[in-house]
């Protein structure tokens, strides 16, 4: 858990010292969210957004932080121009208690890229357990 958080600081560190020196559109920002829930807790980084955009770049987190039997997922969630959530992907973590895995990727969508947010679960199995949901805030 304290890997991923570390990792996404420290990204979002770099990300932003970089932006200062390349002199980046003054309306991007470093968008940043995690949540936790019983068993997994997870975050999301997305560098130089600026709203409005057809496609992202974004590093994910998640970790197993509970000895159940049970495995840890993470998703992300985007919102397009008419307000409508579009659900990613899950991503698992099926090494048990105390690991984590990391996603670096991307999001297209021709509908547009307004909003970016995370849904952090427990599953046993294909059976949703618990989540959480967190929106990104800008930085």
């Amino acid at each position: 858990m304290k890997r991923c958080l570390a990792l996404a600081v420290g990204l979002s560190a770099s990300a932003m010292l970089a932006g200062l020196i390349t002199a980046t559109p003054a309306s991007a920002a470093t968008l940043l969210a995690r949540c936790n829930t019983t068993g997994a807790s997870g975050g999301v980084t997305v560098d130089n957004f600026s709203g409005a955009t057809d496609e992202i770049k974004f590093f994910m987190g998640v970790d197993d932080t509970l000895a159940d039997g049970h495995h840890a997922r993470i998703r992300l969630i985007t919102k397009n121009a008419a307000g409508k959530n579009k659900y990613w992907a899950w991503h698992a973590d099926y090494d048990g208690a105390g690991t984590s895995k990391e996603i670096r990727s991307y999001a297209h969508d021709d509908s547009g890229i307004f909003d970016v947010g995370i849904q952090v679960a427990r599953f046993e199995g294909s059976s949703l357990l618990n989540s959480c949901t967190k929106w990104t805030t800008a930085t």
